[in-house]
C-alpha cells in the first residue's frame, strides 16, 4: 500500500509531512455566531482563539466554559432528556495531501464493544471533506466513529467523554500511508504499519489544547510527544499543542490517561488499535 506514494527525499521533506499528522489546532468557531449553534456553549458565548467561551472571559483558558473560573475544573454537563443527540464533525485531509480527486468518507457510528462496528448505531454515510455531518447517537454515546477513505489510513476517533448533548467536535485531519514511513524516518524508530498508531489531545474544560500534561498509554509502544507540530521521542509531556501519540502499538485494547503537571488527572479513556488505522482521543480533564 505504501508503494503507491511518492516518498520525501529529505527529513525536512519527511518533516514537513509529518506536521500535519493531526490539526490539533481546529477550530470549533471561527465567528461568534458559531458559537450559538452550539448546546454546551455558555450563554451569549464569544468566539475566542477558536473556542466558545463566555462573553466576560478574555481568553480559551481562563473561565473555559463550563468551569467556575479554573480551565481544569469541570462543572458538570447537563444531560438532554431527549433519546438521542447529534455529534457533529467533518473529517478533512491535511493540508497539502489533498488528492486530485477527493472521495467523500465513509463513516460509522459504533457502539464500544462492537469491535468491528458490524451493527453501526448511525451509518455508513458518506461525508464530503470538511462538511460537518449530524450524527444522531443515543444520549450518553461514549463509542466511537469508524472513518475510512480510499486516500487516507482508516481513523477509529473514540469519545473522550459521553456525548450527553448536542456537539459539535474537532475536525479530524486524516492520516496519509505515508504516515508510518514519515514517523520512522522522523523518529530515527522502526514503525511497523501492521501494529497501532494513537494520537491523543489533552484539553481544558472548554476545549484548548493542554501543555504539561504527561500520557500514559497501558500498552506501550513508541511513544512521541509534539513540539512546533513535529513529534519528538525525547519529550516527556505535551507542548502548547496538547498533542502525543504512539506507534508500534499492540492492536488490542488500551487505556489513554494523563496527568497535569497540577497534578490534576486526565480520562481515562478506552481505545482499541487496528493495522491500517490510527485511533484517536481527546483527554479532558477528570470532573
Amino acid at each position: 500500500m505504501l508503494q503507491r506514494f511518492l516518498l520525501p527525499t529529505s527529513l525536512a521533506a519527511l518533516a514537513a509531512a509529518c506536521s500535519v499528522l493531526i490539526d490539533v489546532d481546529a477550530k470549533q468557531c471561527t465567528l461568534d455566531a458559531d458559537c450559538a449553534k452550539l448546546t454546551d456553549a455558555p450563554k451569549g458565548a464569544v468566539c475566542v482563539q477558536s473556542v466558545c467561551v463566555a462573553p466576560d472571559d478574555n481568553s480559551a483558558s481562563a473561565g473555559a466554559a463550563g468551569t467556575s473560573g479554573d480551565p481544569l475544573e469541570c462543572e458538570a454537563r447537563e444531560t438532554s432528556k431527549e433519546d438521542t443527540v447529534k455529534y457533529s464533525f467533518a473529517p478533512i485531509f491535511a493540508p497539502g495531501g489533498e488528492p486530485e480527486n477527493p472521495q467523500p468518507f465513509s463513516i460509522k457510528a459504533c457502539e464500544q464493544l462492537d469491535l468491528t462496528c458490524d451493527h453501526p448505531v448511525y451509518g455508513p454515510i458518506d461525508v464530503n471533506v470538511g462538511e460537518p455531518q449530524d450524527f444522531i447517537v443515543p444520549t450518553g454515546f461514549n463509542g466511537y466513529f469508524e472513518i475510512t477513505n480510499p486516500d487516507t489510513l482508516g481513523g477509529l476517533m473514540f469519545m473522550g467523554r459521553p456525548v450527553v448533548q448536542d456537539t459539535v467536535g474537532w475536525n479530524i485531519t486524516m492520516p496519509t500511508p505515508l504516515l508510518v514511513v514519515t514517523l520512522s524516518s522522523v523518529t530515527g524508530e522502526n514503525v511497523d504499519e501492521k501494529l497501532g498508531l494513537i494520537l491523543t489531545v489533552a484539553r481544558d474544560c472548554a476545549g484548548a489544547a493542554l501543555a504539561n500534561v504527561t500520557v500514559h498509554n497501558t500498552k506501550g509502544g513508541l511513544g512521541y510527544y509534539f513540539v512546533n507540530f513535529l513529534p519528538d521521542t525525547n519529550l516527556t509531556k505535551t507542548g502548547p499543542q496538547g498533542a502525543a501519540g504512539w506507534a508500534n502499538v499492540p492492536i488490542t485494547t488500551t487505556i489513554l490517561s494523563g496527568t497535569h503537571d497540577s497534578g490534576k488527572n486526565f480520562g481515562p479513556v478506552s481505545i482499541r488499535t487496528r493495522p491500517g488505522f490510527m485511533s484517536f482521543a481527546e483527554l479532558w480533564p477528570v470532573p
